[in-house]
């Protein structure tokens, strides 16, 4: 007796799923359990950033259950009055894919942000405003460029922010921190305090009866101690200013985006 073979086809799920019933689908044409595949989803994006690029394409070319088409084969079907488009979305994909293997998600973010601009400006290409694409993916690839660059800590707050009492640390996410401790008295011994901004102008006025330890670090601006003044990229500089008091400030400095100054108060 002939039996028939039961044929399968490769679609998304449309029950059971976390994202777009991808993993779903392939756990059912291929008879594996779908968390297989999100593991490997997730190391492969963590690896290199691939895996979002993969899944993308899986939930793009691969049909939802019950549809005639996949959501890759129906876009193209409408634009084939369109081919600048479609010539133009190749290219930009060419790009993503070079962009990808140098992303990292984590710790750093990499490239992650130009391949963000490239897929808002995809996006509007393929809807005919490209203009606003282009406009989009220079503002998405200059705001987060800067942020990334110089690790803006942005849940530090925003504004300019002025302390004149002696804490541990001192943190600012963009705005002018100034540290006016030139009337602090300090104890005998060292005092150890941590300034961090991310965009800004950092202040520190200093006692004139202690010796200060100061190491500072601007990524991008000027670094200006007891009047000796540095500027460019990355710059960095320890100085010890001694007084001989036996009281010790340790200063411990970091902007990513503008100045850090330290003067007797």
């Amino acid at each position: 007796m002939d039996t028939i073979a039961e044929h399968k086809s490769l679609v998304r799920s449309k029950s059971d799923r976390w994202l777009g019933g991808v993993c779903v689908g392939l756990g059912r044409y291929f008879d594996l359990n779908p968390a297989i595949y999100r593991i490997a989803f997730v190391v492969l994006t963590f690896a290199g950033g691939t895996g979002v690029l993969l899944y993308l394409a899986a939930w793009l070319v691969i049909p939802e259950e019950g549809a005639a088409d996949s959501i890759a084969a129906a876009e193209l079907r409408k634009q084939r009055d369109h081919p600048k488009r479609l010539l133009g979305l190749a290219l930009l994909g060419a790009i993503a894919l070079a962009v990808l293997s140098s992303i990292h998600i984590w710790p750093s973010p990499g490239n992650l942000w130009v391949l963000a601009a490239l897929l808002i400006a995809g996006i509007a290409w393929w809807r005919g405003r490209i203009v606003v694409g282009i406009v989009l993916g220079v503002v998405v690839v200059l705001v987060a460029g800067i942020l990334f660059a110089v690790r803006v800590p942005l849940l530090a707050g925003v504004g300019n922010r002025t302390y004149d009492t002696v804490h541990s640390k001192y943190t600012l996410g963009v705005g002018n921190l100034d540290l006016e401790l030139g009337a602090t008295q300090l104890p005998k011994g060292q005092t150890f305090v941590k300034a961090t901004l991310g965009i800004g102008d950092l202040h520190v006025a200093v006692p004139a009866n202690a010796t200060v330890d100061v190491d500072a670090h601007v990524q991008a601006g000027n670094l200006v101690l007891f009047g000796e003044r540095q500027s460019g990229t990355h710059v960095r500089s320890h100085v010890v200013d001694r007084t001989g008091s036996g009281r010790v400030l340790v200063l411990d400095l970091h902007t990513g985006l503008g100045k850090v100054s330290v003067e007797r108060g």
